[in-house]
């Protein structure tokens, strides 16, 4: 039996085809599909435990409907502008903006990459939302009733749990426990994003209920899993002594390589080789002379944070994904995750190696910005933005070029910046772009 959606959504990839000549695009298609039932969540143990009630049906449904006719003719300026807000890009689009907000204004909890847990905690919630999409099968209010207008373009799946709701309530309860002094207003934000839907017209209140039971039980699993990342590992105080090494008062970040790992075997997996003597590279930065560009490149890339995550933001609007918030979920989840894994394997490397800072190989050179309180071998910058392209280059191929030389770009710029040695750079950039890859093709293949 056609059902009225299902001849909407055939409607509607029809009218793609004939408007692209023939030519179904996947990226115009994707927001219908339910493959995302299929994956398999990346952290819970035991997912089939968590399960959420059929929808209402029957004289309950009714009156679900009953109640968001009257309601939209109650809409303010206010509910407008929360429904506005929360229905740009795909449901975890803002969490990924409000997440680095969070840890800019409390550096102290960065190294344990809070974005990193709350991306998991959305995707593992998203994957058991499709699956109860999948198995109900609810179609949308105004697909019930055709009289209910709503306020925006209604998503072209199935109803029951709401995504933007499941989405909210794992991001939110996740990022309590990292930030428990604003634990109340960031509950407060998830279910403003919740109720957003249900103003809008394409939601019923029943799946937000839903999805807020959803998520919130997968964010106590997640929470769980993070209690245990390995961060509450003390320092032993050991120190280098060695001269021809860095050397400082207290080396920043040294226990993360005691961190747990959510990808990547072992913190040592990609560690790369001894570091050579620094003579010629410090010859060579010293000889180096500045230009306007070259300065303007190293005060970027040491003054920004935001730059991958704005790229995948700008990729996945770019190529249609907004609409697809399984898809997106697992780009800002697999990008986040290398960010915390590669973090593991540079802080490994560096407490191997302690690879000594230009500034202190010769004390007479005087470097463009501040140098890092920690060794330098290899440079975490050029890692980490080694890493991050790797992750966009396989979801985002025809841009390959364009991520790699970003990398590259950031990588230089800390030659530029005066605090690594070129060598520092090129190892760090290749060590990055090989964990990247492994990351992904991990993920991919579970």
């Amino acid at each position: 039996m056609i059902t009225p959606n299902t001849f909407r959504k055939t409607l509607f990839t029809f009218f793609v085809i004939f408007l692209t000549g023939g030519v179904a695009y996947p990226c115009l298609a994707q927001a219908v599909g339910y493959q995302a039932a299929n994956w398999k969540t990346w952290l819970l143990d035991e997912p089939g435990n968590i399960r959420i009630d059929a929808p209402p049906s029957g004289s309950l449904a009714k009156a679900e409907l009953r109640t968001l006719k009257q309601e939209a003719g109650r809409l303010d300026a206010a509910k407008l502008a929360q429904i506005k807000y929360w229905n740009a890009g795909a449901p975890s689009y803002r969490w990924n903006q409000i997440s680095p907000e969070l840890v800019a204004a409390k550096p102290a909890l960065m190294l344990r990459f809070p974005s990193a847990w709350m991306n998991l905690a959305i995707y593992d919630a998203t994957i058991l939302a499709w699956k109860e999409k999948a198995k109900y099968k609810r179609e949308r209010p105004a697909v019930a009733d055709p009289s209910l207008k709503p306020v925006i373009a209604a998503p072209l799946t199935y109803s029951y749990p709401c995504e933007h709701t499941v989405t909210a309530a794992a991001a939110a309860n996740v990022l309590a426990y990292f930030f428990p002094e604003k634990a109340d207003s960031i509950l407060t934000l998830a279910h403003a994003a919740s109720q957003s839907r249900v103003d809008a017209g394409v939601q019923y209140p029943s799946d937000a209920e839903a999805g807020w039971k959803l998520g919130e039980q997968v964010a106590k699993e997640v929470i769980a899993k993070a209690k245990n990342d390995g961060s509450a590992t003390p320092w032993n105080g050991e120190m280098n002594k060695d001269p021809k090494k860095w050397t400082g008062t207290y080396p920043m970040g040294i226990t993360l390589a005691k961190y747990v790992p959510i990808v990547i075997r072992s913190a040592d997996q990609f560690r790369p080789a001894t570091p050579p003597d620094f003579e010629k590279d410090m010859q060579e930065l010293k000889n180096f002379k500045q230009t306007s560009r070259s300065s303007a490149q190293a005060y970027y890339w040491a003054s920004t944070s935001d730059v991958w995550i704005d790229q995948a933001n700008q990729k996945m609007f770019e190529n249609c994904i907004s609409d697809d918030a399984p898809a997106a979920a697992r780009i800002y989840t697999v990008l986040t995750v290398a960010y915390h894994d590669a973090a593991i394997a540079i802080m490994d490397a560096k407490y191997t190696y302690w690879g000594i800072r230009p500034n202190q190989f010769d004390p007479t050179y005087k470097p463009l910005i501040s140098t890092p309180p920690f060794p330098g071998y290899p440079s975490g910058h050029a890692a980490g933005a080694g890493t991050s392209s790797a992750v966009l280059e396989y979801f985002f191929p025809a841009d390959a070029k364009q991520f790699q030389k970003l990398a590259k770009e950031c990588a230089d710029s800390r030659f530029y910046a005066g605090i690594h040695f070129r060598t520092d750079n090129e190892v760090g950039l290749q060590m990055g772009n090989e964990l990247g890859k492994y990351i992904v093709q991990t993920w991919m293949k579970k």
